[in-house]
């Protein structure tokens, strides 16, 4: 059975707009890099790279691209402040 604290947040990303959703993404990594969580950082990571339309995205979408592969890679064994940042 949920909490009230998970039923909430459930709730809150079915709801939310895809604007929303990737913010929460970013607070998610950025969290994840603070408690040095990689695996949690791969996983969002992942789920940027995933949500990028790179047809409709032209240039941008295909920087933003080149900015998560970079901070998946680093995330495996490098620096997470940097990743953070980024994040941020």
């Amino acid at each position: 059975m949920y909490s009230a604290r998970q039923q909430y947040q459930q709730q809150s990303v079915q709801t939310a707009s895809p604007e929303k959703l990737i913010e929460k993404l970013y607070e998610a990594g950025i969290q994840a890099c603070h408690q040095e969580d990689r695996e949690t950082l791969r996983e969002v990571l992942t789920e940027l790279l995933t949500s990028l339309d790179m047809e409709q995205g032209g240039e941008l979408a295909e920087r933003l691209q080149a900015i998560y592969e970079f901070c998946l890679n680093e995330s495996a064994t490098g620096d997470l402040s940097m990743v953070r940042e980024l994040l941020e």
